[in-house]
């Protein structure tokens, strides 16, 4: 009777056939971070979860615990993620995925619009006169409607103006209605000035004003809950390999956007300037203060109004931080 012999080698785990890259951010603008994906046989019975440990490299086919790696793979920045996808074959063997993953790059990309709640604004200053419009238009490839006024209006660019028009486009019946604050892009004259409210065309049309009047906002206002476009920064982590974090207890989260009072950090709704009150008594603001708060619109800063820390991969970990304008 012929005695069963089977090759030493089905004990070992061999890379076949199936074994691809893939590149999961190069969408995102990342063509750099890859992911490996080694489809591999192992007799089923030799099959050790604890061969390698999560964190490994891929540096050779030793560390990667299979026979050969395919031809240019060994990456040091690499490290395993998992064994995926079991499955019985023929001959007692088994088939399943081993993943390598580079630490993907920092993508930032848009998140879509969130409605989020900005604080109030308290500055001293004078009311400023209500202005008619007279006239709107536009200038395709141009940001924004340029609006003129009845009368010199005084504004310059970052300047903030409160806005109540109607206006149609083209001659079509549907009535636009803007209501609300706008940042000044620029002002071409004493009589016109050019804001951003939203509506934006491809090409060339005409604006028919209904009616229309604004004046200009000294950025007095309640806290404010608005729509608005966002951003999501994805950062990655492998703790141990990311320097300065050898635990995920090391990573410290960016912290959401608030106002608070300069002496004793508790959050208020409104940024507020210093201020001396009669007494006299010396009031002292927040930071940032009215002033500085709205020089973050002029500059349209980003502010934090979201962050989180999930697993991506094995033990590679994703931070995403949300932001927007400020507004």
């Amino acid at each position: 009777m012929a005695i069963p012999y089977t090759q030493p080698s089905m004990a070992l785990v061999r890379a076949v056939d199936g074994t691809f890259i893939s590149y999961p951010f190069i969408e995102d603008g990342d063509a750099t971070t890859k992911v490996y994906n080694l489809v591999c046989t192992q007799r089923a019975s030799d099959y050790n979860a604890a061969q390698i440990a999560l964190d490994d490299n891929m540096g050779s086919a030793n560390n990667a615990g299979v026979i050969d790696l395919p031809s240019g793979w060994a990456d040091s920045n690499a490290y395993f993620v998992g064994d995926t996808g079991h499955t019985p074959i023929a001959g007692g063997m088994i088939s399943f995925t081993r993943t390598f993953a580079n630490i993907p790059q920092t993508t930032t990309i848009s998140s879509g619009s969130a409605f989020v709640t900005f604080p109030g604004i308290s500055a001293i200053s004078s009311p400023s006169a209500t202005i008619g419009m007279t006239s709107l238009a536009m200038t395709s490839g141009v940001r924004g409607i340029t609006v003129t006024s009845s009368s010199t209006h005084g504004l310059t660019t970052n300047d903030t103006v409160f806005i109540k028009m109607d206006y149609t486009v083209n001659g079509e019946s549907f009535l636009h209605s803007v209501t609300g604050s706008f940042k000044v892009i620029e002002t071409p004259n004493t009589t016109s000035f050019r804001v951003d409210v939203g509506h934006y065309w491809g090409e060339q049309v005409t604006l028919n004003l209904d009616n229309g009047k604004f004046f200009e906002a000294p950025y007095n206002r309640d806290q404010i809950s608005i729509n608005v476009s966002t951003q999501t920064r994805y950062d990655y982590i492998l703790p141990g390999i990311t320097p300065w974090v050898s635990s995920v207890l090391d990573i410290n989260m960016p912290s959401t956007f608030a106002v608070v009072y300069e002496q004793t950090g508790q959050i208020n709704d409104t940024a507020f300037d210093t201020f001396t009150a009669p007494g006299p008594i010396t009031v002292i603001g927040t930071i940032p203060d009215a002033t500085e708060y709205t020089a973050m619109i002029n500059d349209e800063a980003n502010i934090v109004i979201e962050s989180s820390l999930s697993e991506w991969a094995g033990n590679i970990l994703v931070q995403k931080t949300k932001t927007c304008k400020a507004r």
